[in-house]
């Protein structure tokens, strides 16, 4: 797993562009032409793991091109565009001239050169490169969206949010990890371009799930102290029956209540190791961090750390 990132600003003043253009043509394989060469700014941050590379860019009015020879070099990987701010174009061999807004996504071949525009500041995107082998399932609709933009449906809304979620997060995940998300963006990028019911299915059973259940997840972290965090209460939150959250837990090897009572531990771990709750009772923080038992606070600590809580607290004192 690799995380790049390329600015304008960490290059020398008087030699910015052309240090600039020589690593972006080196690792993106365009070259970048600016308007005004010395007002360019321009950053992109860029994930690559085994089977996907995302990226962020921010860019000031300049163009891109993708040279025959850029083209030759690169993979056979189709990647999606999803502009998220301001105004571009993108015009490809075999393609027309289209305009890239919020909105829209569009499937680029990698393997065709081609010429972005960036009109203005700042403006803003995504991207997801996925190797075109990925899409034998879906290839009627990969071969119809080839070069063209389409609306971002609820599907391509969700392929979106997962992907991005994973660039901002990718730093933090471990390597494989990080290539679960992965192959869970390869099935929602299956889902909305319609694969075939089988692909389709996996996508759902994959993708789809490992979606809602990070929603899930992210939502019991916002209230995680909240004394009525129960899985009926989330299930309502998400339109989603009991029995159905309950399924999602279970796919991990885990149930609802124990996910909770794990991230109410590690919350208590940190607090008793925090210097600044030495005065704070080893009660009110099992309080403070959702247990209303103590003894059964103390029992489930034990379980996960082999430490007692006080254990963990005069540990901290020592350091």
């Amino acid at each position: 797993m690799t995380i790049l990132s390329i600015r304008s600003q960490d290059f020398e003043i008087s030699r910015r562009v052309e240090e600039f253009q020589n690593v972006v043509a080196t690792i993106t394989k365009v070259d970048f032409v600016p308007d005004d060469r010395k007002s360019f700014t321009s950053e992109t941050s860029i994930g690559v793991l085994q089977n996907m590379i995302v990226g962020y860019g921010r860019h000031s009015a300049s163009t891109a091109i993708r040279t025959v020879s850029h083209a030759a070099e690169t993979d056979d990987n189709v990647m999606f565009h999803v502009p998220l701010s301001g105004s571009s174009s993108i015009e490809q061999r075999g393609g027309e001239y289209t305009e890239l807004k919020p909105g829209l996504v569009y499937a680029d071949p990698g393997e065709v050169p081609g010429v972005i525009r960036f009109h203005g500041e700042p403006t803003e995107g995504f991207y997801v490169s996925i190797p075109r082998s990925h899409f034998s399932a879906a290839a009627r609709g990969l071969n119809a969206m080839l070069r063209r933009s389409v609306p971002l449906t609820p599907q391509w809304r969700v392929f979106f949010n997962y992907a991005r979620s994973l660039h901002a997060e990718m730093s933090n995940l471990a390597l494989e990890e990080a290539e679960q998300c992965a192959t869970h963006v390869q099935d929602l990028a299956l889902m909305a371009l319609g694969a075939t019911r089988e692909a389709a299915e996996i996508a759902a059973g994959r993708g789809v799930r490992a979606a809602r259940l990070k929603a899930i997840k992210a939502h019991i972290e916002r209230n995680l102290t909240a004394p009525n965090l129960t899985a009926d209460g989330v299930a309502s939150r998400h339109g989603i029956s009991p029995r159905y959250l309950r399924s999602l837990f279970e796919t991990e090897g885990t149930s609802f209540g124990d996910f909770v009572a794990a991230r109410r531990l590690a919350l208590a771990y940190r607090m008793l190791s925090d210097p600044c709750n030495a005065t704070s009772s080893i009660a009110s923080i099992a309080l403070a961090t959702g247990f209303g038992d103590l003894s059964w606070f103390n029992v489930r600590f034990r379980r996960a750390y082999g430490m007692t809580p006080k254990d963990v607290r005069a540990l901290a004192r020592l350091r």
